[in-house]
């Protein structure tokens, strides 16, 4: 009987203890380093000049199995090519469309996602429980590695196609108390957020092929825009620091 309130205290501090380190530096994102160093391209373009954009298909794969884009997905790649200034209307595919006899840049996109989450998630889904989950979750390290492979088409309104291409992975690492789908969610959203700007740069720097010719007089004053990639005002941003090298475990 001594013995057993003797090991109540020591219990209860084994449990405090894995709850104060599980709940410490519980989750951190890595990214790779960028592959593309090409500097960051900007231009300054007449607005006359320029076209409206039809985002017209998303293509998305996870692990070779085409799945549905989702919706979160769609609206922040349209958001990422608006904010670039470079296109004076957007349209997608499905709702208001621009005029048949209308010059216009026509986009498809397509993304394949790599995903592995590792073993030690398992834990996450219930192989350990009780005492033992509380007393081994600081010990337990729950790793998911995400990449994505994209490549962007752009045709012109006169069937003249330009294409491009970018690739981003990262890693999400956390303990058991530190899982969180949030976690995964901003990882997938670095990872795509840095192979849209990646894309987007590569499309600046090609600005000029896809504007269309101006008809403003000569006595008319010419007003400009400035196109540049910007970073989403929404990102979020976990505690996230590089990977070493730029490739998935």
């Amino acid at each position: 009987m001594m013995g057993q309130i003797a090991s109540r205290p020591l219990i209860g501090g084994i449990l405090t203890m894995a709850l104060g380190l599980g709940t410490g530096c519980s989750h951190w994102i890595e990214l790779a380093a960028p592959t593309d160093t090409t500097p960051s391209a900007s231009a300054t373009v007449a607005t006359d000049a320029r076209v409206p954009l039809l985002l017209e298909t998303i293509r998305v794969t996870h692990n070779g199995s085409s799945v549905a884009p989702p919706a979160i997905l769609e609206r922040q790649v349209l958001g990422a090519i608006e904010a670039t200034h470079l296109f004076s209307q957007h349209f997608q595919s499905g709702y208001m469309q621009p005029a048949a006899n209308q010059t216009h840049v026509t986009v498809r996109l397509n993304i394949d996602n790599l995903i592995e989450p590792h073993a030690g998630q398992a834990a996450w889904q219930g192989l350990l429980i009780g005492a033992s989950m509380f007393t081994l979750a600081p010990f337990i390290s729950l790793d998911y590695d995400y990449g994505a492979q994209m490549s962007l088409e752009m045709e012109r309104w006169d069937g003249q196609v330009k294409r491009y291409t970018a690739t981003s992975n990262g890693s999400a690492h956390y303990n058991l108390f530190g899982a969180n789908p949030e976690v995964i969610e901003q990882l997938k959203g670095q990872v795509t957020e840095t192979c849209l700007s990646s894309l987007l740069n590569q499309v600046i720097q090609d600005s000029s092929f896809y504007l269309a010719g101006s008809t403003l007089s000569q006595d008319r004053q010419i007003r400009t825009v400035s196109v540049v990639v910007r970073p989403s005002p929404n990102r979020a941003v976990p505690v996230s620091r590089p990977l070493a090298n730029d490739s998935l475990r």
